[in-house]
Parts: C-alpha cells; sequence; structure tokens
C-alpha cells in the first residue's frame, strides 16, 4: 500500500524531510523547497537543489519514486539550465520580450531589478513569487536575498517567460535538458515531474469552451499566475495569445512524449489533471451511492485512467479516514494514489511558518499505519453486495463501505481494522 501513496512537499525553510519523504510511494519537490537557501546563494541553485532533495530521498529508499518541479510556461532565472539561455543573447527569440514601442514607466512591472536600477532586462518578467532583497518596507519577501544584491546572472530576478512559437530549436532543448537533461530524468535519483502553469487564449475557449483551463480566469488569458496586464505590457495581440496557446500544447505533447520514452512520469497524465492541477477526488458521504456505483463500473475513469485521491481532514485532523481508505481499496485501478485531501496532496510534515496552514507538531500529521500494509492485489471489481453496501475482494483483505450508514470495513488475515 506504501506504493499507492503520493504527496508533494515543500519546505521553504530549508531541506525536506528526505525520511518522511521517502515514506510515500510518489514525493513530489516544488520548486519553493529549500527556497531561503537558494534565494540566497550567487548564483541562485533551486534546479541543483531539487536534485540534492532527490538523492537524499532516494538513498534512504530506492523505491520511491521522486518528482521535481518543472515550468515550461515562466523561464526561471533561479534554475541553472534556464539561466544560461538567458544570459546568451543568441538565445533572445526564446523569450517573449517587453513592447519596446512603450516607456518603461508604462509597464505594469519594472524592469529593472528592485535593489540596482540599472541592471534592466528587455525580457518580459514580473516579481510573482520572487526572492527580493529585504528592505525596512518589506523586511521577509517571498525568498530573501542576501548582500544588498538578488543573483540571478545577468538579468534581474523575475519569472520570465518562454516563446513557444520558436519552434523545434526550443522545444527541443526543453526535451533535451529541462526533461532528460543531467538534474532531470538524466538522473536516475529522479522519476518525473510536476509541470507547473499553462497558456490559455479566450479564442480558444470561444471557440470550444471544453477545452481544459477555459474559461482564462488564471488570471486572465495568457500565462498563468502572471501579473494580470502581461498582455498589454508584451504588446500581444488576442492572436497571438492564441498561437502562444498551441505552440507551448505542442511543447506539452513533445515533453510528455519524451518523458514517457524515458521511462519516466507526470502528474499532468493522470486523469483530471491536466494543466498543473494537483486536485485528488474526495468520498464525500452525500454522494457515496454514485460514487462508488461509477467506480464499481469496467468502463469507469476509476479503473481505466490513473487517479489521485484525498484524505479528508479538517486541519491536522483527519475525518474519516477509514472510509477514505476503503474508497481507495474498492475503487482504484491499476495506477492510483492516495494522498491528503488538499490541493498539492501536501503531506504535512512539521510546521512550517512561511506556509502558515500547517500543524503545530514536532513532527506534523502521522502516516497512519494502515497505509503501510500490504492489502494484497484485486481479484475483481468492486460490486454493490446489496443497496449501498460496496465490497471487493483483495487477496489479503475483505473491503466493505456501508454507504447507507457510512461505515467502512477492512477485514485482513490477521489484522481486522473494523472502524467507523
Amino acid at each position: 500500500m506504501s506504493l499507492s501513496t503520493l504527496t508533494m512537499q515543500c519546505n521553504s525553510s530549508g531541506w525536506s524531510s528526505p525520511s518522511r519523504g521517502s515514506e510515500f510511494g510518489v514525493v513530489s519537490y516544488d520548486w519553493s523547497n529549500a527556497k531561503d537557501q537558494w534565494a540566497a546563494m550567487k548564483p541562485m541553485d533551486c534546479e541543483e537543489r531539487l536534485q540534492r532533495q532527490a538523492h537524499m530521498t532516494k538513498k534512504r529508499n530506492p523505491s520511491s519514486k521522486v518528482f521535481v518541479y518543472r515550468n515550461l510556461v515562466k523561464a526561471l532565472p533561479w534554475f541553472s539550465s534556464v539561466r544560461e539561455k538567458l544570459d546568451d543573447a543568441r538565445y533572445s527569440s526564446w523569450f517573449l520580450h517587453f513592447d519596446t514601442s512603450k516607456k518603461p514607466s508604462a509597464y505594469h512591472v519594472p524592469p529593472c531589478a528592485l535593489e540596482n536600477s540599472t541592471k534592466c532586462s528587455i525580457f518580459y518578467h514580473d516579481q510573482e513569487q520572487t526572492p527580493e532583497v529585504p528592505t525596512p518596507d518589506k523586511p521577509h519577501p517571498d525568498g530573501k536575498c542576501t548582500q544588498g544584491n538578488c543573483d540571478c546572472g545577468f538579468h534581474p530576478c523575475g519569472e520570465y517567460l518562454f516563446d513557444h512559437r520558436n519552434g523545434s530549436q526550443l522545444r527541443q532543448w526543453i526535451v533535451d535538458s529541462l526533461i532528460n537533461g543531467p538534474a532531470g530524468l538524466g538522473d536516475k535519483n529522479i522519476d518525473g515531474f510536476f509541470i507547473d502553469d499553462y497558456w490559455c487564449s479566450n479564442l480558444l475557449c470561444q471557440r470550444d469552451p471544453t477545452i481544459a483551463g477555459c474559461p482564462c480566469d488564471d488570471p486572465v488569458q495568457g500565462p498563468t499566475e502572471v501579473e494580470p496586464h502581461s498582455q498589454l505590457d508584451m504588446g500581444l495581440s488576442d492572436e497571438d495569445v492564441r498561437d502562444l496557446t498551441l505552440a507551448w500544447n505542442k511543447t506539452m505533447e513533445a515533453a510528455q512524449r519524451a518523458i514517457l520514452k524515458s521511462q519516466g512520469y507526470t502528474w499532468s497524465l493522470i486523469k483530471n489533471q491536466e494543466n498543473a492541477n494537483a486536485s485528488p477526488e474526495e468520498l464525500k458521504a452525500d454522494s457515496c451511492f454514485e460514487q462508488l456505483r461509477e467506480a464499481c463500473n469496467a468502463t469507469s475513469k476509476w479503473q481505466n485512467h490513473p487517479m489521485l485521491f484525498g484524505v479528508q481532514h479538517n486541519g491536522s485532523n483527519m475525518t474519516q479516514f477509514n472510509q477514505d481508505l476503503a474508497f481507495f481499496l474498492l475503487a482504484r485501478g491499476k495506477y492510483s494514489w492516495l494522498g491528503w485531501g488538499t490541493w498539492g496532496m501536501t503531506w504535512p510534515f512539521n510546521a512550517e511558518p512561511a506556509h502558515g496552514e500547517l500543524p503545530p507538531l514536532p513532527h506534523g500529521v502521522p502516516r497512519p499505519p494502515q497505509l503501510d500494509l500490504d492489502y494484497g492485489m484485486p481479484l475483481e471489481i468492486c460490486h454493490e453486495e446489496e443497496r449501498g453496501v460496496f465490497k471487493r475482494s483483495w487477496t489479503k483483505a475483505e473491503i466493505q463501505l456501508d454507504c447507507n450508514n457510512f461505515v467502512a470495513k477492512i477485514d485482513m488475515e490477521e489484522l481486522d481494522y473494523d472502524k467507523s
């Protein structure tokens, strides 16, 4: 069972616990992991620290699958491989530029470094979640630079943007370096990625509202999680945004194919996790019947697609763990993972003041021992034994969930977890 658990971890103050991470079948490390450390480096070394975190985790449990962060929308200069291209004028066409017909004072984001007005860039960039030099007005920025400057190379620190209309040259570099490079799947300690952000086009959404990501509200059309006036600051037309969205889709397809070819995996290939989603399916007491009747169908998404399941909680308290575990064992298909029931599925290891949402426990929420038991292999798909009572036989356990009374029962060869 432990190999079917998943978490995304981020300890911005330093390393995430490799011991805790190695308890999970899949542990994915976010770019802000160890941010206080890499933001202070000269130059910044987020990419290498993600790689080091993967090494520490694999060393403790080689069976754990370790994923690291990538972004194919934003060209983040705290990644060494990206910074190298940003700093090389030969690759200027790989990145979107500010609209030079406007005065810099008309931009909605500063083109120059906040701590050094002479360090400027022609490439568009915002400062969302960007490390800064602490000031009296802002003593605790999202990542503290040291010695009075932030070192992201030749250009100011910020979130730059790839121009995927460049075509095959940029796309091939992304596949060869960001995906399959020595800090990616070229390292045996890295098994896959969480690939963040996406492009969204109003023109495409108007033509087909069912496209993943529509409507464009994160926060507006264009690149997601970027200052909402980026289209104006870059002088992009709606047609430009459409073309960039289509080109980004081609890059994502190439990246996903390359990942699979290299025996890796990515969150975005999991059902309903397209476009940088990380939101698990959760069991609801008032829809227990409907959810299990759908799942206990051989043609359902549950049986035929990789799926994420979440453990319901109220703060740090798991409110229906036994039902959630029974639901997972009843409904899961060949490839499914169970984790904390929140976006990102971050299991709360320990209190992290920068996040402010984790429980005040020395070592966070312990993993229930049931997550480390061996239930064997399923002998059948689940079925409705009687109205509202769903069952499934495994080689080492009998699983039952009574939706009428919302009571779960897991009978094992030697252990009986009969809890309501």
